[in-house]
C-alpha cells in the first residue's frame, strides 16, 4: 500500500490507535486532522499504471487494479456499522431526505461544516453496507431495500443538485452579487469552501464530490444511466479548478491532495466505468507534486522542519481544514513516509479525548462531541503495520507496535526529547511522563485564524502558548469556559487587545522566534509585539532542562495601556486542591508567593522577586456556540488558572520561575524543588540564561545583533556568541573540560557564526619571605613591601568553536558541534 489516505475520527482513540503529528526535518507530512485509513488509495496498482502510462500501454487491468484496491478502504472510511445502517435505513423518507438533517442551502445555510453534508454521509454508509466488507452487516449485502433507500436519497440530491437546477457558478462563487449564482438562488449549494467532519475542505469542491465519488465507486456497474450521469458530474466539475488560468486560491496545500482524490474516483468512473487513464494520471502527479517540501514562508504545505501550514502561516499539524497527505509511489515516497512516521511521533499524543491544542487552529472552537479537531484522531495501525511489511521497512513496523502499546500518560510511542519546528514557532518536550507544546509567533508565522465564526477570540493563541499534558484530561473539552486572555504560558496585557474575529489572523512583528533542540533539553526564545496594538512588547526564554524541569524567563516587558499585564502559568480544567506556599488556598490574589502546585504542576519563585500570583479556582459557564459553529449548548467547567501580577510601577523588572510537571503529589513537588530546581545566571536584554541543577547543562538566548557573553562561574567558563542565538552546552566530562555546543539562529540568519569558549582559572602564589607569611595572617603588624608582595596569577584557556548555519528552508535549524578545552 502506497497512497495514504484518512479515515474518519473518533471519540475514543487511544486504547488502540494513536495518531502521530510533527514529522522530522525533511520529513514528508503526515495526516494532519483525520487519519491515515481512508488516504490509502493509490496503491501499488497505481504505480504500475504510472509506469504504463509512459510507456503509452496502460491497460484495463491496470485501472481496474486500482479501481479494486480501493474499495476495500472506501468502506473502512465509512465509519458504517449494522447500527448506523439499520438507524439510517428507517429513518429515511420516502422523498429521500432524513428528517433530523439541515438541508438549509445557499446563503442561508451555515458557512462551516454544511449540515447536509451529511446526507451524503449516511448515503456512504448505506453504499459500504450494500457493497459488503462492514462487520455484522452481511445481511444487508446486495440487499434490495438497502438499494431502494440508496437510489431515493441520491436521487433526491441529485434532482436538486445546483448543477441541475441552477448553474456552476455555484461551484465556489455562489452568494456573490456579481456573479451568477447570487443569493436566493436554487439548489443544494453552500458558500463556503470548508470541510464536513473530515472529508473535505470546500463543501461544493470537496464535501459532496468527495463522498459521491466513494459511494459511486461502490455501486459500480449497478448504477442507473441518471446515477452514473451524475455521479461523473459531480466528480469531474470538482475537478476542473484545477484547469483554471490562474487556479482559485483554494487550490493550496491540503485541499490539491483532497481534489486530486475526487479526480480519481472521477478517472475511475468515466468511459462507462472503464476508466479515463489520463486523468487518473493528471491526479496522481497533483498528489506527487503537491507532496514536496515548500520552503518558502507563508506557503501552504510540508514544511522542510516536517510541520505542516495551511492558510498561509498558520501551523495545523492537527487540523487543517483538509485531509491528509500521501504519496503514491516508491522508493522516494516510501522514504518519505517512513520519515514522517519517525519525526511526527514526536507530537503523538495518548491521553484521554485530546489533541494538542497548539496546532489545530481554529478548530479549538469544537467541542469534543462536534467531531472535528478538537476530538481524537484514530490511525489503523494494523495498515501500518502492513504497509511496513509489505515495504519490509523497520521505521513503521516499529511506529505501529511502539503506538500499540498501552499507556497510561501523555506520551504515546514512549518516544522522549526535544524536537524545535523552526519554519512554525513551534517546540515539543516529550518526556516518560510528559509532553509539552510551545507555540510562538514570528512575521514568519501567523496568530491563528477565524473563519466563519470559529475561533473569534484566538489572537493570543500563538504569543508563547505552552500547554503541560501529564494525563490528557488537563484541557479537555473547556474552551466554552475559557478566559481568552489568558493562554496558558503567554505573556498579555489584560484586555488590552479587542478580540473579535477579524482581528484574530495577524503576523508577527519581529523576527526574533525559535529555539534549539539537544537530544533530551532544548531552549526556546521569542522576541514578542503585540502585531495589532504595538503597545505591548517582551522577550521570553524557555528551558527544558532534564528530569522534567522547566525554566522560565521574562525580561524587558513595555507596555503603554493601563491593563495589568500578566505571565500566565497555566489555565485548564480544576482537579483537586490548590496549594499556595504549602497552604490549601481558593481563587484571589495571594502576595509574595514562592511556590505553587496544581493538579501534579508545581511552579516556584524566587524569594526575592516577590511574586504576586492570581489565582482563579471555579466553575464558570459559557457556550460553544460564542466561540463558533459548533452544535452543542451552554456547559459549565470547573476552571483553573494562576497567573503572575507584572508590578505596573516597575513592568521592566525581570521575572522567572520554574516548572515541575507530573510531580504526584505536593509533597513530590516540594521534595523535587528543593534538589532539582535549575538556576538563572543572566536575564536582561542583552542574554537570558540559566543552568540545570547539576551545572552540567547551560540554555542561553542572545537577543542582540552583536550576540553577548555569559559567565558561568559553576561550570568555571565564560561562553561568547557573535549573533543572535539560542544555545545549549552539555558538559560530558566531570573536569568540565570538554561536552557539545548546539546552537540556531531564531531570527532565521544564516552563514558563519562563532562560538568562544573561555575557561578562567585563578591561583594565588604565596612566597616564602617570612614578611609575607605574617601578612597573610590577621595577626601580622609589620607592613609588607617591595618585591616580597603576594601575587594572585589568572591563565586562561579559550576553545573557539566555528558553525555555518544552514539557509533557505533550513534557516533557523539547529546545528551541533563538540569540544574539548586545548592544553
Amino acid at each position: 500500500m502506497i497512497y495514504i489516505k484518512h479515515a474518519a475520527r473518533a471519540v475514543d482513540p487511544f486504547s488502540c490507535y494513536r495518531a502521530p503529528r510533527p514529522p522530522n526535518p525533511h520529513s514528508f507530512y503526515h495526516i494532519l486532522f483525520t487519519i491515515m485509513l481512508f488516504r490509502q488509495l493509490l496503491v501499488a496498482a497505481v504505480a504500475a499504471l504510472k509506469l504504463e502510462l509512459a510507456r503509452g500501454q496502460a491497460s484495463d487491468q491496470d485501472i481496474r487494479a486500482v479501481y479494486e484496491r480501493r474499495l476495500p478502504f472506501i468502506v473502512a472510511s465509512s465509519l458504517a456499522t449494522p447500527q448506523l445502517v439499520e438507524e439510517h435505513l428507517n429513518t429515511l423518507s420516502e422523498n429521500g431526505t432524513w428528517p433530523t438533517v439541515n438541508y438549509a442551502t445557499g446563503c442561508d445555510a451555515q458557512r462551516a461544516n454544511w449540515p447536509a453534508g451529511i446526507h451524503w454521509n449516511r448515503i456512504l454508509i448505506l453504499a459500504a453496507a450494500y457493497h459488503g466488507g462492514v462487520n455484522g452487516a452481511e445481511q444487508y449485502v446486495k440487499n434490495p431495500t438497502v438499494r431502494d433507500a440508496l437510489s431515493r436519497a441520491m436521487g433526491y440530491w441529485f434532482a436538486n443538485d445546483f448543477g441541475t437546477v441552477a448553474n456552476g457558478a455555484c461551484l465556489d462563487r455562489g452568494g456573490q452579487p456579481a456573479e451568477e449564482c447570487p443569493c436566493g438562488t436554487p439548489g443544494l449549494w453552500n458558500t463556503n469552501w470548508y470541510r464536513f467532519v473530515c472529508y473535505s475542505a470546500i463543501s461544493n469542491v470537496i464535501l459532496v464530490p468527495t463522498q459521491v465519488g466513494k459511494t459511486c465507486l461502490l455501486l459500480g456497474d449497478e448504477l442507473t444511466p441518471t446515477e452514473y450521469g451524475n455521479c461523473t458530474a459531480i466528480t469531474t466539475r470538482a475537478y476542473a479548478p484545477f484547469y483554471r488560468n490562474p487556479p482559485p486560491g483554494f487550490v493550496s496545500g491540503a485541499n490539491i491532495i483532497d481534489m486530486a482524490s475526487i479526480g480519481i474516483s472521477a478517472g475511475l468512473l468515466e468511459n462507462n466505468r472503464t476508466g479515463n487513464a489520463s486523468r487518473i494520471m493528471d491526479a496522481y502527479e497533483r498528489v506527487h507534486n503537491e507532496t514536496v517540501v515548500h520552503e518558502k514562508d507563508f506557503v501552504d504545505g510540508i514544511k522542510p522542519d516536517g510541520s505542516f501550514q495551511q492558510h498561509i502561516g498558520i501551523v495545523y499539524d492537527d487540523g487543517a481544514p483538509g485531509c491528509r497527505y500521501s504519496v503514491p509511489t516508491q522508493p522516494i515516497s516510501q522514504r518519505r513516509i517512513q520519515l514522517s512516521h519517525r519525526g511526527c511521533a514526536m507530537d503523538d499524543f495518548c491521553g484521554y479525548q485530546e489533541q494538542y491544542l497548539t496546532v489545530i487552529g481554529r478548530m479549538i472552537a469544537f467541542a469534543i462531541a462536534d467531531d472535528q479537531a478538537s476530538a481524537n484522531l484514530k490511525m489503523n495501525l494494523t495498515r501500518v503495520q502492513e504497509l511496513g511489511d509489505a515495504w519490509n521497512s523497520t521505521e513503521l513496523q516499529k511506529f505501529a507496535t511502539d503506538l500499540s502499546k498501552p499507556i497510561e500518560t501523555a506520551n504515546a510511542g514512549f518516544l522522549t526529547g526535544n524536537r524545535m519546528f523552526w519554519n512554525s514557532d513551534y517546540m515539543v518536550h516529550r518526556t516518560n511522563q510528559t509532553v509539552t507544546t510551545l507555540r510562538m509567533l514570528s512575521n514568519r508565522t501567523k496568530t491563528s485564524e477565524c473563519v466563519n465564526t470559529q475561533n473569534p477570540f484566538g489572537f493570543h493563541l500563538s504569543d508563547g502558548a505552552m500547554y503541560q499534558y501529564s494525563n490528557g484530561q488537563e484541557y479537555l473539552d473547556m474552551y466554552a469556559t475559557f478566559d481568552w486572555n489568558l493562554v496558558p504560558g503567554t505573556t498579555v496585557d489584560y484586555n488590552a487587545t479587542v478580540l473579535n474575529c477579524s482581528a484574530t489572523e495577524k503576523a508577527g512583528v519581529t523576527t526574533y522566534a525559535g529555539g534549539v533542540s539537544a537530544g533530551d533539553v532544548g531552549v526556546a526564545a521569542m522576541e514578542y509585539t503585540n502585531p495589532t496594538t504595538r503597545g505591548l512588547s517582551f522577550k521570553k526564554a524557555w528551558f527544558f532542562f532534564k528530569h522534567n524541569v522547566q525554566h522560565v524567563l521574562v525580561n524587558g516587558v513595555s507596555s503603554t495601556s493601563s491593563a495589568p499585564v500578566y505571565s500566565v502559568l497555566d489555565q485548564r480544567l480544576h482537579k483537586g486542591p490548590v496549594y499556595v506556599d504549602g497552604e490549601k488556598v481558593s481563587s484571589g490574589n495571594y502576595c509574595d508567593v514562592d511556590s505553587i502546585w496544581h493538579a501534579g504542576t508545581g511552579y516556584i519563585f524566587p524569594e526575592s522577586q516577590g511574586t504576586e500570583i492570581r489565582l482563579e479556582a471555579e466553575k464558570k459557564t459559557g457556550s460553544w456556540k460564542n466561540i463558533g459553529t459548533s452544535v452543542q449548548g451552554n456547559v459549565t467547567k470547573d476552571m483553573f488558572s494562576a497567573s503572575i501580577v507584572h508590578d505596573q510601577a516597575n513592568l521592566g523588572t525581570p521575572i522567572e520561575y520554574s516548572i515541575f510537571p507530573a510531580t504526584n503529589s505536593h509533597e513530590e513537588f516540594e521534595d523535587k524543588a528543593e534538589w532539582a530546581a535549575p538556576r538563572t545566571i543572566i536575564n536582561d536584554g542583552t542574554v537570558s540564561a540559566a543552568i540545570d541543577y547539576e551545572s552540567r547543562t547551560l540554555g542561553a538566548a542572545f537577543w542582540n545583533v552583536g550576540g553577548g557573553s555569559v559567565r558561568v562561574p559553576e561550570m568555571g567558563l565564560t561562553v561568547y556568541a557573535d549573533r543572535p542565538l539560542t544555545l545549549v552546552l552539555k558538559l560530558t566530562s566531570k573536569e568540565k573540560h570538554s561536552g557539545s555546543v548546539s546552537v540556531a539562529d531564531p531570527t532565521h540568519g544564516s552563514g558563519p557564526t562563532r562560538v568562544r569558549l573561555v575557561w578562567s582559572t585563578t591561583t594565588t602564589t604565596t612566597p616564602s619571605h617570612p614578611e609575607c607569611k605574617r601578612m597573610l595572617g590577621h595577626a601580622g603588624s609589620r607592613r609588607n613591601t617591595g618585591s616580597h608582595r603576594c601575587t594572585r596569577h589568572t591563565t586562561t584557556k579559550e576553545t573557539l568553536l566555528e558553525f555555518d548555519l544552514p539557509g533557505g528552508g533550513l534557516a533557523g535549524s539547529g546545528v551541533t558541534q563538540e569540544f574539548k578545552q586545548t592544553a
